[in-house]
């Protein structure tokens, strides 16, 4: 999986969502980042979609932050 391409899709929707979130790091929560459990479910759509991976609905209440987000994807 390319981390570089995760990265940006995450942090491009953050920006779509809250246009003044601090970058997005691994140790940031979604709601530090401004972003909602809706909106969470939206990004972990657009992932699926545009990276043809399956985040299943069970993982969603362990994927607190960006760098959980990340490990997720990348395993």
């Amino acid at each position: 999986m390319d981390h570089a391409r995760v990265q940006t899709l995450v942090a491009e929707f953050i920006r779509g969502v809250n246009p003044d979130a601090a970058e997005p790091d691994g140790e940031k929560t979604w709601s530090e980042l401004g972003v909602d459990s809706l909106s969470l479910v939206d990004l972990l759509f657009k992932l699926e979609r545009e990276l043809g991976v399956t985040i299943a609905d069970d993982a969603l209440p362990e994927i607190t932050t960006v760098g959980g987000l990340m490990a997720h994807v990348a395993s």
